[in-house]
């Protein structure tokens, strides 16, 4: 799999950009933050980086001001 994780400043963050991405039809899942990426917030964002466009996703989140950064995640 080509896993990615989107990791967030904020809880505040991961809802807003789970709404417009939402909006925009792609498809994720909201997981626990992997201890091993970050410790900012809680929550973050997985999805398959060969379903979702990464660069859709990034103008996507970019244009919204929400502040992200993108790892590669092995389960």
């Amino acid at each position: 799999m080509h896993n990615k994780v989107i990791t967030f400043q904020s809880t505040h963050h991961v809802l807003k950009a789970e709404k417009i991405l939402i909006k925009a039809g792609l498809k994720f899942d909201i997981i626990p933050t992997p201890k091993n990426i970050s410790s900012d917030c809680g929550m973050s964002i997985r999805f398959d980086s060969q379903v979702i466009n990464l660069s859709l996703l990034s103008e996507l989140l970019n244009t919204n001001n929400i502040s992200f950064k993108i790892y590669d995640y092995k389960i």
